[in-house]
């Protein structure tokens, strides 16, 4: 039953994993962050500083593009009579005394912020939080929350738990946050630590990750169904602690979807008796990161026969290039509307049951009108009378004309390289026409052919 991708699962754990520069970069800041805190507050000693969160914990992942990477640390700073937002005060203004730090920090709610400059590799970010002995029998640590004080917290026996679940429970963690990352809104993405504590609750026994993701998907899914509002989910290192207290409706409803539509494409992967498809079905839930699979043969798919195609003579139109229009056209590529991606020319193969959004930029001294002609090529869209070459107006994904004339709806079908095309029309006269632009599509169990 379906086809092995162990290697390419390694692959992608080995891409979104934190590389070394990264890692050396949260290393540097952690390190003269701590020799300054050291140095500058009373009583603060070696071993009242540690870390927590996903970098601790070994969950850490490369962010998706625009996203940001950070580390979390805790300071052991604020003593028994202060107020959660004197010690969240106090440690901002010991740091808006170096000059390195100043101009760099924001206040935040629960923590105070050190911002660094972006890289190549992103955004970077170091959140420290400043804590106090807790008089709670069942907390170590009280963390404050700005406005509204303090509340228990475990991070150092939090730590220890996520060590304690195994290699697995860290891998599967760390592919599901790639999805979500791909898959759901900053706004309505679920918060790291409730997605660790469902993940340890409902891991998947399997052999190898791709049956491991598929079922851990599907019980998380199962468990999730019997709930209309968010579940109660305690830390598990303190029980009176919900984690989903601050999960809002549209939120939970949100990661509900994303998880039906993930056990339908995971279990798609898993059953892919080719292995272009499955793993086409894994981009399709973890990104660009999981690397592409191109069957021999299918690499050598081009553009076949064209000559059904609509000639702008037999519209009525002339061609007469004028050098002040400029039109170009681009494209986006996903199964949803929502989380699309871009999709260069002639560039990877695509499946069936995308949808492609078309974006036509016109620039020039007048109005113009703006047509579009899609042809299909090859055997498999010949052979079910799906060869197309007709020139036409933007339409949306129902075949309606389109809200936006520059805007072009398609959805892919047919094995074969594909080509569309966007011309300026003034009058009759066809002012300026894009560059072809190559759809490359495999539909599993079709074999590209002429």
């Amino acid at each position: 039953m379906g086809t092995d991708v162990s290697n390419e699962f390694e692959k992608f754990r080995a891409a979104i994993c934190l590389t070394q520069t990264q890692v050396d970069r949260i290393e540097s800041a952690r390190s003269a962050l701590e020799t300054y805190l050291l140095n500058n507050v009373d009583h603060l000693k070696s071993g009242d500083i540690t870390l927590q969160g996903s970098y601790a914990n070994g969950t850490a992942v490369k962010p998706v593009a625009g996203g940001e990477y950070d580390v979390d640390i805790i300071v052991r700073s604020a003593d028994s009579g202060d107020t959660a937002d004197d010690a969240l005060e106090d440690l901002a203004e010991v740091l808006l005394q170096h000059g390195t730090y100043k101009g760099k920090i924001k206040e935040k709610t629960p923590c105070v912020r050190v911002e660094y400059a972006d890289d190549y590799i992103g955004g970077f970010h170091v959140d420290l939080v400043p804590v106090r002995e807790s008089t709670d029998s069942d907390a170590p640590l009280d963390a404050p929350r700005r406005g509204k004080g303090w509340h228990p917290t475990a991070p150092d026996e939090y730590t220890t738990w996520c060590a304690d679940q195994g290699d697995e429970f860290r891998r599967t963690v760390r592919m599901l946050k790639r999805w979500r990352d791909e898959q759901q809104d900053v706004r309505h993405g679920i918060k790291s630590i409730v997605l660790q504590v469902l993940v340890a609750q409902h891991l998947a026994t399997a052999d190898n990750d791709a049956e491991r993701l598929r079922d851990t998907f599907e019980a998380l899914h199962t468990y999730l169904s019997g709930f209309t509002a968010p579940p109660v989910v305690s830390n598990p290192v303190l029980i009176d602690e919900n984690l989903t207290a601050r999960w809002d409706q549209e939120s939970f409803d949100d990661f509900k979807k994303a998880l039906a539509a993930a056990v339908e494409v995971s279990r798609a992967a898993v059953d892919a008796e080719d292995k272009t498809e499955a793993c086409e079905s894994w981009r399709t839930l973890l990104g660009d990161a999981f690397p592409e699979y191109v069957a021999k043969g299918l690499s050598a798919m081009t553009v076949a026969d064209v000559s059904h195609a609509q000639s702008i003579n037999a519209r009525g139109w002339y061609e007469l290039p004028d050098p002040r229009f400029e039109l170009a056209v681009t494209c986006f590529e996903g199964r949803n509307t929502k989380k699309m991606s871009h999709y260069p020319s002639d560039s990877r193969l695509l499946f069936a049951g995308k949808k492609l959004r078309f974006r036509a930029t016109l620039a020039g001294p007048t109005q113009a009108n703006v047509w579009w002609r899609v042809t299909n090529t090859g055997k498999h869209a010949r052979d079910l009378d799906g060869l197309r070459g007709e020139f036409q107006r933007a339409q949306d994904l129902r075949k309606k004309p389109s809200a936006d004339p520059l805007t072009h709806w398609e959805s892919t079908a047919y094995t074969g390289s594909h080509v569309v095309e966007a011309f300026a029309v003034v009058g009759d006269r066809v002012v300026a026409k894009s560059t072809p632009f190559v759809v490359r599509i495999h539909r599993a169990g079709v074999s590209w052919a002429w």
